[in-house]
C-alpha cells in the first residue's frame, strides 16, 4: 500500500499526519516521532508496518514538522498528549494501537493514562529510566533566533548530527559516543529540515520531554505496554529499568546488533498480531 500525507483541523490549526490511503478494518496503529524531527522520521517504519493488516496514522507533533503549535508557549508533556486525543477525535478514530519512541513514548504515555479506554496497547521506544536531563541537569544549547547569516540552519543540521553520535546529544565526548554509523547525509539533511520548518517551536515539545517525570509517570499505566530492548546492550538504550517500572510490562528483544526500524516494525507487528 502507499503512504500518504494529509492535514486535519482542530483548534489551533491544521495539523499534518501521514496515513495508509486504503481504508482497513480493525484498531489503527498510531506512531509517534522523537524530538526535534517529525513524521517523515517514521518513513521506514510505517514501509514495513503497512502490511495490509491495520490502518496507519503518524501525526506530527503539534509545533513539529507541519503542524500547528499548541496555543500554550509553555506547554508539559500532558498538554501534547491531549491535544493528540483531539486529532484522533477530528479523524474519527476511537480505539487505537500506539507506539512512541522518545518524545513520542512520553506523550504515548500521557495519552494512555488520560484516555485508557482509547488505547488497547502501547509501544514504547528509546524510553529510558532515568532521563538523561534528570540525571545531567542539561537540556543542551538552545536554537540561535534566525539570522541575516543563517545561523539556524547550521545549528539544526549539527544538532541532529549529533543526535546520531551521542546520547544524550549534547553530550560530545568518548563516554556518550554511539558506536553506530552515521546515516547517509540525505537522511541527516531531511531531518534538519524538519527542524527548520518549525524553527520557532519545535523546542515546546523537547523542553516539555526533558522536564517529563518518566520514572514516577510511567508506574501508572494499565494498558497492555511493551518495551523493545536491544540485548547487546552496546548500540541502544538500556531499556530494561523502563520495563521493570511498568506494571505487567511485556519485554520484547530486537535481534542482536539490529536496530533499524524494519526490525522495530517486525517486533511491533508480531505482538500485535499474538491476540
Amino acid at each position: 500500500m502507499t503512504i500518504e500525507r494529509a492535514f486535519v483541523r482542530i483548534k489551533e490549526g491544521q495539523v499534518h499526519y501521514r496515513r495508509t490511503m486504503e481504508k482497513i478494518g480493525g484498531r489503527p496503529l498510531v506512531t509517534l516521532h522523537m524530538s526535534p524531527v517529525a513524521s517523515s522520521f517514521l518513513v521506514n517504519l510505517l514501509d514495513t508496518l503497512d502490511d495490509g493488516s491495520r490502518r496507519l496514522i503518524a501525526p506530527d507533533t503539534l509545533g513539529n514538522g507541519d503542524s500547528a503549535p499548541l496555543f500554550k508557549k509553555v506547554a508539559e508533556i500532558p498538554d501534547f498528549a491531549e491535544a493528540l486525543g483531539r486529532v484522533l477525535d477530528a479523524l474519527g478514530v476511537d480505539e487505537i494501537d500506539l507506539y512512541g519512541v522518545r518524545t513520542g513514548s512520553m506523550i504515548a504515555t500521557e495519552l494512555a493514562l488520560q484516555q485508557p479506554d482509547r488505547v488497547k496497547r502501547l509501544i514504547l521506544d528509546e524510553l529510558t529510566v532515568p532521563g538523561p536531563a534528570r540525571s545531567t541537569g542539561e537540556v543542551g544549547v538552545p536554537c540561535p533566533p534566525p539570522d541575516a547569516i543563517g545561523s539556524q540552519i547550521d545549528w539544526a543540521f549539527h544538532v541532529m548530527k549529533d543526535h546520531w553520535a551521542f546520547y544524550p546529544w549534547w553530550s560530545r565526548d568518548a563516554e556518550h559516543r554511539n558506536p553506530w554509523n552515521m546515516p547517509d547525509p540525505m537522511e541527516l539533511h531531511n531531518q534538519a529540515v524538519a527542524v527548520l520548518k518549525a524553527i520557532r517551536t519545535f523546542g515546546n515539545a523537547y523542553q516539555a520531554a526533558m522536564k517529563w517525570d518518566r520514572d514516577v509517570r510511567l508506574p501508572h499505566l494499565k494498558v497492555k505496554t511493551m518495551v523493545l530492548h536491544e540485548p547487546t546492550g552496546a548500540i541502544y538504550p538500556d531499556m530494561r529499568p523502563t520495563a521493570a517500572v511498568i506494571p505487567d510490562c511485556v519485554y520484547r528483544e530486537l535481534p542482536p546488533g539490529d536496530t533499524t526500524q524494519p526490525a522495530k516494525a517486525r517486533a511491533i507487528t508480531a505482538w500485535l498480531n499474538e491476540s
